[in-house]
């Protein structure tokens, strides 16, 4: 379900919530330590996709895929 925020510059716990368990997934999945300074930048996008209005766990996480995997193939 997506919800709209009146004020984009704070997020609520469960906004919170979504954006930690997507950075997870993907450190996880790229086998990325949380505390690796490459992991800020992910920690960066999510927040930042996120309040472009990806508000959905699902759509998040697939947005932050898209995004790091185009970044790879530009970097090969």
């Amino acid at each position: 379900m997506l919800r709209r925020r009146s004020n984009r510059t704070c997020l609520s716990h469960h906004d919170l919530a979504i954006c930690e368990r997507v950075f997870n997934q993907v450190c996880a999945d790229e086998d990325l330590d949380p505390l690796d300074p490459k992991a800020e930048i992910l920690a960066m996008m999510v927040v930042a996709l996120f309040r472009k209005a990806h508000t959905s766990e699902h759509e998040l996480l697939e947005a932050v895929r898209s995004r790091r995997q185009k970044a790879a193939q530009k970097r090969h």
